[in-house]
């Protein structure tokens, strides 16, 4: 099907606009194709005829403004953004975009050749520079490699636009103007008063980023990163002694960036990478949990015996974590992810500290995290991290998948010694749970009612004693079938 030629065959006056030209004059290639054609009365119906040529489906994104997505139902899975021009004409609706870069038309001919790639169902398009009408210098923007406002007044227009500028900027590499910036740092407060599913689909986006750290500390220096997220605020005066200048806030910075590294060189750091990386979450959500870890130290500090603590700051972090997440109107799916990461991050690091980790330890700590395993031992990956240098966490690589050591007394909590011996426990957390498979191994083999009827027992925690024991010589791969279980249980009477 040549997409143009159906297109046009519907509205013979149509522009590509938006992100999908914008990545086709870099010569990139784009999943989501934005049009806008003149209004007219028969918009709507000549939507719906569209989608029926293509065999997309088709609802309103904003029936106001009437904006319509169209998506196909087969490959190439097209997805289409249909409105009419802004203000009634290409100037006014080019005039009123965000940035320069987007303020960019090119109106289709039939002959356009959308090619799309079999295996990532992503387009490209070759167009002449020549024949994109450009208002507003986007090309010339384009080729500098800026973001720039069309109008000084879009973020207040739109204020979900400030955290566009980082995500688009993020997701180009581009540079943000220094009057960009300075706009924003100006009208950063405005963040509050959008929709909080936009602003969430902003801040994930630029997760995707994978040097996102780098956005989030030019966002926090322009004031926008503490008005999306104003738990953060305390945390630039919290523990400076502790942690130096920026207190608690340049250590949430730098997890967020040792996450960052170990996901673009997960296989240089986790041997087993493959099957831990199909047991991790998108990387976007362990960022945003990265941001989120230590979101209560500021209110959980207290001097205790002249030394700075944060009792119970993952506890209730999980719960301030729980309704940011709520407020950005996240999945309950991903809610609970977060919330019991944060919640727990600490339990890898106090296992840590014992000078030898038992398989009892393990399999207790495994049977209590479950399907959240893999994801809290990454997060703790990262926040152990970030207590050594980027040159001293390169020169410590080789030795971290060795055998951890028992360590001397009194060490300080940012020693390289105790973070190398931490990070080689995490190492060989993550390497017993896939050489174990503990995911599939989650299931008994046997129940209660099993324990009761072989050993002809009342019901009572002794039956949950059995049982763990059971379990545990699971884990050890002492047995691996229920007939096993069930003779396993007949030495455990008494």
């Amino acid at each position: 099907m040549k997409l143009a030629s159906v297109i046009t065959g519907i509205f013979k006056d149509v522009y590509l606009v938006g992100g999908a030209l914008r990545d086709a004059l870099l010569k990139r290639p784009f999943r989501d194709i934005d049009l806008a054609v003149p209004p007219s009365a028969d918009f709507k119906a000549g939507t719906r005829r569209l989608a029926r040529k293509l065999g997309a489906s088709c609802f309103p994104l904003d029936e106001e403004n009437q904006i319509y997505r169209l998506t196909q139902r087969k490959a190439p899975f097209t997805q289409l953004d249909i409105m009419p021009l802004a203000g009634g004409s290409l100037e006014a609706d080019l005039n009123r975009r965000d940035f320069t870069i987007n303020a960019l038309a090119l109106k289709l001919t039939p002959a356009a050749e959308f090619t799309a790639d079999k295996k990532t169902n992503n387009f490209r398009l070759r167009l002449d520079r020549a024949k994109v009408t450009d208002l507003c210098g986007g090309l010339k923007d384009l080729s500098a490699g800026i973001i720039r406002p069309v109008s000084p007044g879009i973020f207040k227009e739109d204020p979900v636009r400030l955290l566009r500028a980082f995500r688009v900027a993020a997701a180009l590499n581009f540079r943000l103007t220094p009057g960009t910036l300075k706009a924003v740092k100006k009208h950063s407060a405005l963040i509050a008063s959008t929709a909080q599913e936009r602003v969430r689909e902003e801040l994930m986006r630029l997760f995707e980023s994978p040097v996102s750290h780098k956005w989030l500390e030019l966002m926090h220096k322009h004031g926008l990163l503490c008005a999306v997220f104003p738990d953060l605020a305390g945390q630039e005066t919290c523990a400076t002694d502790y942690y130096g200048k920026g207190g608690v806030l340049t250590h949430t910075l730098r997890v967020v960036e040792r996450m960052d590294h170990l996901l673009q060189d997960l296989s240089g750091y986790l041997p087993g990478h493959k099957k831990v990386a199909d047991l991790m979450p998108a990387p976007r959500i362990l960022k945003f949990a990265a941001l989120l870890h230590d979101i209560a130290k500021p209110p959980k500090a207290a001097i205790i015996k002249g030394r700075m603590r944060f009792f119970g700051h993952e506890e209730y972090g999980a719960i301030m974590a729980e309704k940011v997440m709520e407020q950005f109107r996240f999945s309950r799916e991903e809610i609970r992810l977060v919330s019991k990461i944060i919640g727990t991050h600490l339990r890898p690091g106090n296992l840590a500290a014992n000078d030898i980790i038992s398989d009892r330890a393990m399999f207790r700590f495994f049977r209590s995290m479950g399907e959240y395993t893999v994801p809290l031992l990454i997060l703790s990956w990262a926040d152990h991290a970030s207590y050594v240098s980027a040159a001293r966490l390169k020169t410590m690589k080789p030795r971290l998948q060795d055998a951890p050591a028992p360590l001397k007394a009194g060490l300080p909590y940012n020693s390289p010694k105790k973070t190398l011996r931490y990070m080689q426990v995490l190492n060989q957390l993550l390497n017993v749970y896939i050489k174990k498979n503990m995911k599939s191994r989650s299931a008994r083999l046997i129940d209660g009612n099993d324990v009761i009827k072989a050993l002809k027992l009342p019901e009572g925690p002794r039956i949950g004693e059995i049982l763990e024991k059971i379990h545990l010589l699971q884990f050890e791969c002492k047995i691996r079938t229920r007939e096993q279980a069930l003779k396993a249980l007949k030495g455990l009477k008494g």
